[in-house]
């Protein structure tokens, strides 16, 4: 039995020993395992342009969700509630949207945007860590937290303007491990300006990742056109 196989097997006998119930309503979830019943997943507010092109140093912008009600609400109860199996709801809607336009076939590792150690001792947790890790098992990719590190510890980017999101992040991400050649996808919760994904897409390439996609759950509305900074357009030149 291949081990997709076996994963699935696991997923339906962890239903039926716990069925799943809906992180949003509280009413049965869906089999085999996902924590969110039919009729709340039907009101996620579906981004109609999921895939986008992106100027280097990405290739692909991709968001299946629009960050509105309830999308938002999910991110909020895992980013500063704490519900850690929001996380892992999230990580399956981000794997299903990814698998139905077959991403995850041009993927080698998935990596989660990460936090700086002190931000993740504060929180006790990486949320989007949690959706990554889930959305690579859902997916069986290779999932790959340490091949980004936030070496500097930044102001949140809530609140700030464009050009200050850029400056904010300047030299706060490293790459490391074997990544020359490597298709990697980044995972976050939501797509605002896109400064935080092209500052870690640019770490990745520097260390040698062939192509870097950025998976995020939700795209923020108020921002269709993303900020891509003029200094990273020429990070492959």
């Amino acid at each position: 039995m291949a081990w997709d196989q076996v994963d699935r097997l696991g997923d339906w006998i962890g239903g039926l020993l716990l069925p799943p119930g809906c992180v949003l309503c509280g009413q049965r979830g869906q089999r085999p395992c996902l924590d969110l019943c039919a009729d709340c997943d039907a009101e996620l507010p579906v981004d109609h342009r999921p895939l986008n092109s992106a100027p280097p140093p990405l290739d692909r912008c991709f968001a299946p969700f629009v960050y509105g009600f309830p999308a938002d609400h999910l991110v909020h109860l895992l980013k500063y509630r704490g519900q850690l199996a929001v996380g892992r709801v999230l990580g399956s809607l981000l794997a299903r949207s990814a698998r139905e336009l077959g991403l995850h076939l041009d993927v080698d590792y998935i990596v989660p945007v990460p936090l700086h150690t002190s931000r993740h001792a504060e929180r006790g947790f990486n949320q989007s860590a949690e959706i990554a890790r889930r959305a690579a098992q859902d997916l069986r990719c290779r999932y790959e937290e340490g091949s980004i590190q936030r070496v500097h510890a930044t102001r949140p980017q809530v609140g700030l303007k464009p050009g200050e999101r850029r400056t904010n992040l300047l030299g706060a991400f490293r790459a490391s491990g074997n990544l020359r050649g490597r298709r990697v996808a980044v995972v976050d919760d939501v797509l605002t300006t896109g400064a935080t994904a092209s500052a870690v897409a640019a770490a990745l390439v520097e260390a040698g990742a062939s192509s870097v996609d950025v998976w995020c759950v939700a795209r923020a509305v108020a921002h269709d056109r993303l900020d891509w900074p003029p200094e990273s357009k020429a990070s492959r030149a």
